[in-house]
């Protein structure tokens, strides 16, 4: 992939910047990330063992987020990414859940397998660890400490050139509260209550010191919020600005849409459609979406011709968005 080490570490270089200009709100995550990332980057980490993280905080503040951003920087291919719901692996999997990660036959080859099959090197997600069956630590500590799995078909996988990430939000209202205590002492009861739960401190032992395999996320303030919305809503629009290019033409060629400019209150509006202390920034992405489809909707209804529009977005004086022609 690189002709020399001087552009490979010009390429990892540029991953921090990167994750800053799409993430907001956890800088000091970001560089703490970064500095284990390089010397998995630089092969100088633990040979024989994947590199792990586990992310803790709220729900909303981009845990899920970092990995999709840094997985897509560093592997060019979506496909490189399992991404493991631990939902699945619940309570009611009982002692199922090996057999679901691991598989027991061709017609049940469980989670892990095709992915296995397809890569030697990618990153898998387990997000929103604290959902699963206690029985699912042991598994985990096996693939931290051995770097191997061995699936259903009695094939041994090599994973210790794999990226490992553990997100959860258990804890999240010690993380959302007690501006009295430090960012460690939060992290610290958090971790007691996974300890608590799976019964198994050796396997959060496993990931190391806070800051360098345990990292925590900050809440959301409102002027972050406020600027992940703002993003949403540019991203958004961009795409509408060229969507003649973009878009299947199975049905029609549909009119590029510029927008001029939006008025603040169509940020406020956004926000105002989730509860933010809540869910933080989880659904302002598909409000944002929903909100500007109508917009677009709205524009081409007012567009008999098909011809690119030109408009502004407001506030109307019953309180939905409204585009103006300019």
């Amino acid at each position: 992939m690189f002709s020399n080490i001087q552009q490979a570490v010009a390429f990892f270089d540029g991953l921090e910047p990167y994750l800053k200009s799409r993430i907001m709100g956890q800088n000091h995550v970001i560089e703490a990330i970064t500095e284990k990332l390089r010397y998995w980057f630089l092969s100088i980490n633990a040979p024989d063992r994947p590199t792990v993280f586990f992310f803790l905080g709220s729900t909303g503040t981009g845990k899920t987020e970092v990995v999709r951003e840094l997985t897509g920087y560093l592997f060019r291919n979506p496909e490189k990414l399992l991404r493991v719901d631990m939902s699945e692996f619940g309570n009611t999997a009982g002692e199922d859940v090996g057999r679901k990660l691991l598989g027991s036959s061709v017609s049940s080859p469980g989670r892990l397998y095709d992915f296995l099959e397809k890569h030697r090197q990618g990153a898998i997600l387990y997000d929103e660890f604290e959902k699963a069956n206690p029985e699912i630590a042991k598994y985990m500590l096996q693939q931290i400490d051995a770097g191997r799995v061995t699936l259903w078909n009695n094939k041994t996988y090599d994973i210790s050139r794999f990226l490992l990430f553990f997100t959860s939000n258990i804890g999240a209202e010690i993380f959302q509260g007690n501006t009295h205590l430090s960012m460690e002492r939060k992290v610290s009861a958090a971790l007691q209550r996974l300890n608590d739960q799976f019964g198994m401190p050796e396997f959060v032992a496993r990931f190391g010191k806070f800051n360098y395999g345990i990292f925590a996320f900050n809440s959301l303030t409102p002027d972050i919020l406020r600027k992940i919305t703002r993003k949403f809503i540019d991203d958004k629009l961009r795409y509408f600005k060229n969507v003649r290019e973009h878009a299947k033409k199975e049905f029609l060629t549909p009119p590029n849409l510029i927008v001029t400019e939006y008025s603040d209150d169509l940020v406020e509006y956004a926000l105002q459609q989730t509860n933010t202390v809540r869910n933080g920034a989880r659904e302002i992405r598909d409000i944002v979406d929903r909100m500007l489809n109508g917009v677009y909707n709205q524009a081409l209804n007012d567009n008999p011709t098909g011809e690119d529009m030109t408009v502004r977005i407001e506030i109307d004086s019953n309180g939905f968005p409204a585009v103006r022609r300019c």
